[in-house]
């Protein structure tokens, strides 16, 4: 028989609820310890109330746990093994959120990385705050109908669970997390710190003060990793990274600065997995969110679950950008964009920036915007609805994009378009409002709008993400166009009417189909509603990662709409004519016998930037095959691995496959005469700019970048060459 084991703390003879978590803590590790080693403690002997499988060492922690709280108190319990439990005679005065062993595994390997957590509330105070919310007396408490508690021994448990059901994780005041192989102590009480007992000394702890991810030591929770997880780890964006396999005990190396970070992006995490852990690092100052930087607000049950990053204040919102949605987080600046063809949307922009005036929120206007606003007859000082004096108030221009969280979208459909261009390859939140025809893209009229503002200025509200293509021509003198991505569709229509076209249509290299018809939709998801479905394509779920090719009024009647993977490389040969590429309904240019269209997902410079790079790098097109990509000295070859890598894999994908095979193609050269070439290659240049000296100039630059280039080109096929030289 296990014994209970006082513990030595007290209160003047009577425990209160920290003495009482820390014994449990003690008598669950003073009762487990014989048991590493033994066979049967890994025995599986039931299926526990949160669904997972039950070890026999769980099962004898918890009922330690049951004896020790049954000692020393009457409560409720919410445990992984046995779920919810009324446990000591007369009117419970805590609940407890218990994982008796968090770290199964490893306490059954002998890993020394395994932990009690315990956490406690105080339901006296809880019913007497829910008592007074629901307007209910002091006479009604207990009754049964009211499914309330007071001094009633014969209330049912149903009854209990709905009081648990009432409260979540932020009622909690009392959280123990005890490391049993070291005999560390974590311990805190709301609004008295985070503690650390080591050796029977008790020591204040506090989060760290790293600022910088590539200074940050980050725990991980490794079951089930996520793409994005495993990219993370494989991209080594931090110092280090730990997998530990305690949750609550991870959170507590957070609390005492050990950890910068603990992260589990999969929605796995349960209430009693982190319980004890979440009160001692809020005590400590931590950041404790789900994956989209939303607060957690989990009930006290043994089903909910929910994903989780914890760190300190600076590194928090650089996490969420990482691995969720970092527009959860409150917004920084609003772009606006609206037509201005129309009086009433004019106005609407001077309602909006009234509104947000009033929130202390930052705005920039798009340059039609701005413009009219300026010149608007119908200004705010003629207004007497509008309280903003246009005479005080010093509109921004929206020509840096780095700054804008969200950007509000006043018009129709076009405008969404318009407003997908101008953000081109940046990924930023549109908040649409209807002022236009149809509507099919805007979410929210212009009643609503301002709901729609204090929604995102909240957090409270969904991404819903939709697919863009991007593109480009390659002409056949070398030279290629880069398109604009396209949020509905990139269409090749002939310059003639009236003509046919001839198309070579090619899907990861493969070739699909020979095309006669009037043209070809390369279309979107969002686009499947619009022009491709009116030329007979299928309509896709917005949240489908897929392209549907549709060609227009196709000569051979079993020419169908094709269904590609949203990862596909497309691309369309033009085997007669001359074409025009439209790309959402605005964007024109010309194509011409011979050249060859590649429809990609991303560029791969700008792919390259995305994935190794930041929002602060800056890609342009010099003209020709130059391109300049600006970044920072750690990143710059990372960048140029990743572009070498990839241009290699997809280059020859825009040759036959007798050129792939021979490696090389005949053609006419510079001089005009035939002759053999190898498969096109890129070369790289890296030049340090620093710029410390405060002297150097553009032209230093491009001289020095021109020489850099030249000892690249002279390395044969695809390569970089960095200049060692001390910046300029």
């Amino acid at each position: 028989m296990l014994g209970i084991i006082p513990y030595i703390y007290k209160n003047g003879g009577k425990m209160d609820m920290l003495d009482i978590a820390m014994n449990v803590a003690e008598n669950i590790e003073k009762g487990i310890k014989p048991l590493i080693g033994w066979e049967k403690s890994d025995e599986i002997v039931k299926i526990g109330a949160d669904g997972t499988p039950t070890k026999r060492i769980d099962v004898i922690a918890e009922n330690i746990a049951i004896n020790s709280i049954e000692k020393y108190c009457s409560a409720l319990l919410v445990s992984e093994e046995i779920g919810f439990k009324k446990i000591g005679k007369g009117t419970p005065k805590y609940v407890v959120v218990l994982d008796p062993i968090d770290g199964t595994y490893n306490a059954l390997n002998d890993i020394p990385i395994y932990s009690v957590s315990v956490a406690m509330g105080d339901l006296t105070n809880k019913n007497k705050k829910n008592n007074k919310k629901n307007n209910m007396d002091e006479g009604d408490i207990g009754k049964k109908n009211n499914n309330k508690y007071g001094d009633n021994d014969n209330i049912s448990d149903n009854n209990y669970q709905y009081i648990l059901n009432n409260l979540n994780i932020n009622d909690l005041d009392v959280g123990v997390v005890k490391n049993i192989a070291t005999g560390d102590i974590y311990c805190a009480k709301v609004n008295d710190g985070a503690y650390i007992i080591e050796n029977g000394e008790k020591t204040r702890i506090k989060v760290s003060n790293t600022k910088n991810l590539k200074d940050a030591s980050v725990g991980v929770f490794a079951y089930g990793l996520t793409t994005n997880t495993l990219d993370f780890i494989k991209d080594r964006k931090v110092k280090r990274i730990r997998i530990f396999g305690s949750a609550a005990l991870e959170m507590c190396y957070v609390a005492r600065g050990a950890l910068d970070a603990f992260i589990n992006v999969n929605k796995t995490t349960r209430l009693c997995d982190i319980a004890g852990g979440y009160v001692v690092l809020k005590e400590s100052g931590g950041i404790i969110t789900d994956k989209d930087g939303k607060s957690i607000n989990m009930g006290l049950n043994v089903h909910e679950k929910t994903s989780l990053i914890c760190s300190n204040k600076e590194l928090h919102k650089k996490f969420v950008g990482i691995f969720g949605n970092k527009w959860m987080l409150k917004p920084t600046k609003f772009g606006i964009i609206s037509r201005v063809d129309r009086g009433d949307a004019v106005k609407l922009v001077f309602d909006v920036i009234d509104y947000l005036n009033s929130k202390n929120i930052k705005y920039a206007l798009e340059s039609d915007v701005y413009n009219a606003i300026k010149n608007s007859k119908n200004n705010i000082n003629n207004n007497k609805n509008n309280k903003t004096n246009k005479n005080k108030i010093k509109y921004e221009l929206m020509d840096d994009l780095n700054d804008i969280s969200h950007i509000i979208s006043i018009g129709g459909d076009g405008t969404i378009l318009r407003t997908s261009r101008i953000i081109d390859g940046n990924e930023i939140p549109i908040i649409p409002i209807n002022m236009g025809t149809v509507g099919f893209l805007t979410e929210f009229d212009n009643t609503k709008i301002f709901d729609a503002i204090d929604k995102v200025i909240d957090g409270n509200y969904e991404i819903e993400k939709r697919t863009k293509s991007a593109g480009l021509i390659k002409y056949k003198d070398g030279t290629q166009k880069i398109l604009p991505d396209a949020l509905n569709e990139i269409v090749i229509i002939t310059k003639s009417p009236a003509k046919m076209l001839h198309f070579e249509v090619y899907v990861n290299g493969d070739f699909v189909e020979d095309v006669r018809a009037d043209g070809l939709i390369i279309s979107t998801p969002t686009g499947s509603t619009a022009y491709s479905l009116s030329a007979g394509g299928p309509i896709l779920e917005p949240a489908v990662d897929a392209f549907v090719i549709v060609p227009i009024c196709p000569f051979k009647l079993f020419s169908r709409p094709l269904v590609v993977d949203g990862n596909s490389e497309i691309k369309i040969k033009i085997l007669k004519k001359d074409t025009l590429v439209v790309v959402d309904g605005s964007i024109e240019c010309e194509a011409k016998k011979g050249d060859e269209i590649i429809i990609l997902l991303g560029h791969i410079m700008s792919w390259a930037i995305k994935r190794h790079g930041n929002a602060e790098n800056f890609l342009g097109h010099v003209g020709g095959d130059d391109f300049v990509l600006i970044t920072g000295p750690d990143r710059a070859e990372r960048i140029a691995i990743a572009i070498l890598r990839c241009f290699k894999r997809l280059v020859k994908k825009c040759y036959s496959e007798q050129d792939r095979k021979k490696g090389r193609i005949q053609a006419k050269g510079r001089d005009g005469r035939i002759a053999w070439f190898g498969l096109v290659s890129v070369s790289l240049a890296i030049v340090d700019c620093q710029n410390k000296s405060g002297k150097c100039n553009l032209q230093q630059i491009c001289e020095r970048a021109a020489e850099v280039k030249k000892m690249a080109k002279a390395i044969q096929g695809n390569s970089y060459f960095r200049d060692r030289r001390a910046p300029l």
